[in-house]
């Protein structure tokens, strides 16, 4: 802009050069989200119960889970700072992939997957064992058919229970959830295996609550 600065002569920039402070408020805007993004305090994985799973139906469902997992919050986790659930919707041509991306990251602690799903990602050493901790008492398993939990290992061949089938966790759908075909089971490098052995055995009780 020429000096000296008049009306005019700010009128006819602003013609002209507007675009060039739109662009100046998007690398601004940007600028500051990249930074808080990276700079942002985030809850390390042993203060956090992730809880991933398929099978909502609705927008309410969610919102039923953020309620319930906020009283879980209040009252089976007191200690950690985050507790929640996170809706995997499951999409045909990258979901497979973006499950496997968390799984690899380690995010997230206790998954539902589909069973056929949960067999496909479970025997690679990447969900726990889960029966020692039914033998010592920490799950209680009474009255659920294990069979879809088994997978073989894709090294070994040796079969392990690494999931719990939820067919029988009729309580779910109160929270709109669909339990008929899916598997619970724990994320071995989730950070956080005692927490969310904890939140397993919840689920896996309050069905008789």
């Amino acid at each position: 802009m020429q000096l000296p600065i008049t009306k005019r002569r700010i009128r006819n920039h602003l013609t002209y050069a507007w675009w060039q402070y739109v662009v100046l408020v998007a690398a601004a805007i940007f600028g500051w989200n990249l930074i808080y993004t990276t700079t942002r305090y985030r809850s390390p994985e042993s203060l956090k119960v992730e809880w991933y799973g398929e099978g909502l139906a609705t927008l309410e469902a969610q919102s039923l889970l953020d309620g319930l997992m906020d009283e879980l919050h209040e009252t089976l986790f007191p200690d950690m700072e985050e507790v929640g659930f996170t809706s995997i919707v499951y999409d045909q041509t990258y979901g497979s992939m973006q499950i496997m991306i968390w799984l690899a990251a380690g995010q997230g602690d206790l998954y539902m997957l589909e069973a056929s799903r949960f067999q496909s990602v479970a025997g690679d050493g990447t969900m726990i064992d889960l029966q020692p901790y039914i033998d010592d008492g920490t799950l209680n398993v009474d009255g659920i058919d294990l069979t879809n939990g088994y997978v073989a290992n894709t090294e070994t061949g040796q079969t392990a229970l690494l999931g719990i089938p939820t067919d029988s966790l009729t309580w779910l759908k109160e929270y709109g959830v669909a339990p008929n075909g899916m598997v619970l089971s724990v994320l071995a490098n989730g950070g956080n295996i005692d927490n969310t052995l904890l939140l397993l055995q919840w689920i896996l009780q309050r069905q008789g609550a």
